[in-house]
């Protein structure tokens, strides 16, 4: 609040009385000044009669000059009122002069108010000659002052009767007026109020700005405004909000202000406490947009927000290859006008699609190939999606692109490592029934070649015999890609035995393939069948010699690699074996098929397409796994991955038929439990030849019950049957009679399974000749 005080003007001395002429009056001179006056000019002689008057009293009469001059006053003005004005013409003539305000009947305007000085006009020599009168019609000052006394009253009992408080100051700051309401905050009287120093009253943390505001204010001379807690009467702080406005006097000069103030405390409070919760909740956006930029720049995804329209409005920085290397220049642009979108034209209508799509509350989905020169392809998994405030707007759009290169690559290999699977699968099942088919074969044929005399019959049955065991040797690399083919695993160095193969390989690729070698001296030792990887080496050294036939150049190169996220292999550490041509290449989808058993792209005659396929297998059951690359024009490279040694004692039992027999051939119980009719029959007829005592079991039920009635001296045992399966047998035969002699013949390698049933048990692999089974059932009864 303002309490500015008025200054005091200093009163006006009237003005000295006009000293008389000397001699007489002139008329015509004063005529022409008195009619310029504002005023109304009269002069009357000593007895009262007009000898002059100016135009403005004549126009004020509405009548001529002619007919007021030389007429005694009362004859113009009226008895009535010059009754009232007789004294002071009289006191004007004895030279003193005159001044009244009198109401006056005017002849056609009514009741008028006029003010009149009289003045005696005299000189030296003869003293009074007469009286001149200057006269101004107040009228209408006298209605404005009414007018202006009605309208202070009124501005009192409004002022009295308003809620907020009111004051007139003077410059002192003493105040010509407080309302009601002002004197009850003070709570002091009405008189204390109007001198009370409110500086007194201003709170201490306000206290200052309020002085310097309210300084500031009053010498600018303008309406202001200041703010702030004051105390109360009873003691209470109270927010006061007041406007002060300069009020001057009658020259222009400063006299005060006129000033009102609302208590605005419980708007304040409000006011404060929504500025605190604006304030918490400004810092808790500020925190969660810190969160969302924080997440928004670590998102592995690129990441644009999106006006609906399409125009962005913030970017991460997430880095791709694909991407504009600043990607910020695209806030403000539509996103299919951005550098990145430019770049790749072909997409630009999809985009248009999807932000139109999302723009109406759908999400949008795409896979989209990022192709371009110069740039690797890359493949994204795009979305657009709409962002929604609480009533359910559209506020934003979220574009969102994840590079899924990897992926799509880990899934086709994925896809390719189940289809191998399955054609393992399939390829196993039928290598098994072969080896059955062929175990009645080769061990028919060769029951035959020993008890034919005829030489033509016998050469006959030997070629037979020969063309049998090929097929056995065939079915053999088909069990390798179905890993169930049994492989000597146990520790391998891949460098070295690299190394020893120089030779070979120099033989076999002959001069015109360069052979390069990148070998690496860490030299872990890793698990695998020496023998089987050199055979894979060899077939991958002539597949690159085919693909060469103009020459060039052939790699091999072992290194240490670290694997944790190939879903064909357990996280572990790794040899790579890297054989590498600069050969013709390969398409795709031959690339694709390369490991399939059969499939081959060389001439008919030229090779079984089982070469790759073994590779493979032979890689897999090695707890590895085997991967091409290849472009036509840009040679091949094949990868054998080795798992390193966790043991470097560890290695597998080999097969029964490196059992050396130790006693001849007796009388021993033998039981047969196979449920292939042809090959159960071969065995028992090969072991009767050998004088055994042969008992026949269909299946593992039935078998079960012939060895608790037989009590065999050996058992025969097909590992896979329905039903009850070898291993099954074996463990409810060994639970009992824990030393029991068993020899396990099965189509597959079992080696690791059965030297989990049973470590003692021999194992020989379908099919075989009559020697190879009479060698391993003795060996296994000695082993007992």
């Amino acid at each position: 609040m303002n309490d500015g005080g008025e200054v005091k003007r200093a009163a006006k001395t009237p003005r000295a009385a006009a000293r008389p002429f000397a001699g007489g009056f002139d008329f015509s001179s004063m005529l022409a000044v008195a009619d310029m006056l504002p005023v109304m000019v009269i002069y009357f002689d000593q007895d009262l009669v007009y000898r002059f008057v100016n135009k403005p009293y004549a126009d004020w009469f509405e009548r001529p000059r002619a007919e007021v001059l030389g007429r005694h006053i009362s004859e113009v003005i009226g008895e009535e009122a010059y009754e009232f004005r007789k004294t002071m013409l009289a006191g004007a003539l004895a030279g003193e002069p005159q001044f009244f305000v009198t109401d006056f009947d005017h002849p056609t305007r009514g009741k008028v108010a006029v003010q009149t000085n009289y003045m005696p006009w005299s000189d030296e020599r003869t003293g009074v000659r007469g009286i001149i009168a200057l006269i101004t019609d107040i009228t209408e000052q006298r209605v404005a002052e009414r007018a202006l006394k009605e309208s202070e009253e009124r501005f009192r009992r409004i002022a009295n009767q308003a809620p907020v408080m009111m004051w007139v100051t003077r410059l002192d700051r003493t105040r010509d007026f407080v309302n009601e309401a002002y004197v009850a905050f003070t709570g002091v009287s009405r008189e204390k109020a109007r001198t009370l120093d409110w500086r007194e009253r201003i709170h201490p943390e306000d206290h200052d700005r309020i002085v310097q505001e309210s300084v500031a204010g009053e010498a600018a001379r303008e309406t202001f405004t200041l703010e702030g807690r004051y105390k109360r009467g009873d003691g209470e702080w109270r927010w006061l909000k007041s406007t002060s406005s300069p009020r001057f006097g009658a020259d222009g000069e400063l006299a005060g202000f006129i000033g009102a103030a609302t208590d605005i405390t419980v708007a304040k409070e409000a006011e404060l406490d929504l500025k605190r919760q604006v304030e918490e909740r400004t810092a808790e956006l500020a925190k969660r947009e810190a969160q969302f930029r924080a997440v928004f720049e670590a998102a592995l995804e690129v990441m644009v927000l999106l006006a609906p329209d399409g125009t962005v409005l913030a970017v991460n920085n997430r880095r791709e290859m694909w991407r504009d290397p600043t990607p910020e220049n695209a806030i403000g642009q539509k996103l299919w006008d951005a550098p990145t979108m430019r770049a790749y034209p072909q997409h630009i209508e999809v985009m248009k699609k999807g932000i139109a799509k999302a723009a109406k509350g759908e999400i949008f989905i795409t896979e989209v190939r990022m192709e371009r020169e110069g740039i690797p392809t890359a493949y994204l998994d795009v979305s657009v999606q709409p962002v929604k405030a609480e009533d359910g707007e559209i506020i934003y759009l979220l574009f969102e692109a994840r590079d899924i290169t990897e992926l799509k690559a880990a899934q086709e290999q994925l896809r390719q490592s189940q289809k191998m699977e399955a054609l393992g699968q399939l390829t196993g099942g039928i290598a098994h029934d072969f080896n059955n088919l062929l175990t009645v074969v080769v061990g028919g044929l060769d029951l035959l070649a020993k008890r034919i005399e005829d030489a033509k019959l016998k050469r006959y049955a030997s070629n037979a015999l020969t063309a049998a065991e090929r097929g056995a040797r065939l079915t053999g690399q088909l069990l390798a890609f179905s890993r169930v083919q049994r492989l000597e695993l146990r520790t391998t160095k891949i460098a070295p035995l690299i190394q020893n193969m120089r030779p070979l390989l120099r033989n076999v690729l002959g001069p015109g393939i360069e052979k390069k070698f990148d070998l690496d001296e860490e030299l872990l030792p890793v698990l695998a069948d020496p023998t089987q990887v050199e055979v894979a080496v060899l077939n991958l050294a002539i597949n690159a010699r085919d693909a060469m036939p103009e020459g060039g150049v052939l790699t091999f190169a072992t290194r240490p690699v670290e694997l944790d996220d190939d879903p064909d292999l357990e996280a572990g550490r790794y040899v790579e074996l890297c054989i590498s041509d600069t050969g013709v290449g390969m398409t795709r989808d031959v690339v694709e098929r390369a490991f399939e058993p059969f499939f081959t792209t060389k001439e008919v005659g030229k090779g079984t397409g089982l070469g790759l396929s073994m590779v493979y297998g032979m890689a897999r059951q090695s707890g590895g796994v085997a991967r091409i690359d290849s472009e036509p024009g840009k040679g091949t490279t094949v990868r054998l991955y080795f798992k390193v040694a966790a043991d470097a004692a560890e290695q597998v039992a080999g097969n029964a038929e490196d059992q050396e027999p130790t006693d001849e051939p007796s009388a021993e119980k033998v039981l047969v439990i196979d449920d292939d009719p042809d090959v159960r029959e071969f065995i028992a007829e090969a072991l009767k030849d050998q004088g055994y005592e042969v008992s026949q079991a269909v299946d593992g039920k039935t078998g079960l019950s012939a060895f608790a009635s037989e009590r065999p001296d050996l058992v025969v045992l097909d590992f896979i049957m329905p039903g009850l399966s070898g291993a099954d047998v074996a463990s409810k035969i060994l639970a009992t009679h824990p030393h029991q002699a068993i020899l396990f013949v099965s189509g597959y390698s079992e080696t690791e399974s059965i030297k989990r049933i049973a470590p003692n048990a021999p194992l020989l692999t379908k099919p075989f000749r009559a020697e190879a089974l009479s060698k391993a059932v003795r060996g296994a009864l000695a082993s007992t």
